[in-house]
């Protein structure tokens, strides 16, 4: 499976989420995508869809440019190699996005895989409101976590839970770098498709 995470520009106030479903129709113009999670923003910036495709050749053909009133950037194409169901039933209300840009030489991907899931996934997989959790990577070792939740408080305790854990044994703080950008944005349309692990 493969995810492209795009920008979109020009969305309306609050009030107003129509362009919804033009951005999810313009998804859909080239390839039927497996899931998407679509996001306004909580301030002025621009919102984000991350749409799931099958395979490569349909995320490689994810589309841009006008979606109605919103305008749907250029997609950014991830393999998906982690999917995780957290402890809540849903609905996701809210979606943390999380990115660490490539390159990205193999220690730290060694790292950071071997941290996510010996340390971090532990501390916050029965973290309540989690919903579930994506991630995934480019060819030039960047990674993509998203976390699609039930309140922000759910996010400020999987934070909390992460935080309050001790480093592994032979972790190394130098490779332990935090994300290039972080955003929470509200959600809007939430469509995961089956099968996340627990």
């Amino acid at each position: 499976m493969y995810a492209t995470v795009h920008a979109i520009a020009d969305t309306p106030g609050p009030q107003d989420i129509s362009w919804v479903d033009a951005v999810l129709a313009a998804l859909r113009a080239r390839a039927v995508p497996a899931g998407a999670l679509v996001a306004a923003p909580m301030d002025l910036g621009p919102g984000t869809v991350v749409a799931l495709w099958d395979d490569e050749a349909d995320a490689a053909a994810a589309p841009s440019g006008p979606a109605g009133p919103v305008t749907l950037g250029p997609g950014r194409r991830y393999q998906v190699d982690l999917r995780k169901a957290g402890a809540g039933p849903g609905p996701a209300r809210y979606l943390q996005l999380l990115t660490f840009d490539g390159p990205r030489d193999a220690a730290w991907s060694a790292a950071y895989d071997w941290a996510g899931e010996e340390r971090i996934w532990p501390a916050a997989r029965d973290c309540a409101g989690v919903v579930e959790v994506l991630g995934g990577r480019t060819a030039d070792g960047g990674r993509v976590n998203a976390v699609a939740a039930a309140s922000v408080e759910a996010l400020e305790d999987v934070a909390r839970a992460i935080l309050s854990t001790p480093l592994l044994p032979g972790e190394d703080p130098a490779q332990l770098t935090g994300p290039d950008a972080m955003a929470i944005q509200r959600l809007l349309h939430a469509d995961l498709p089956v099968g996340a692990d627990r």
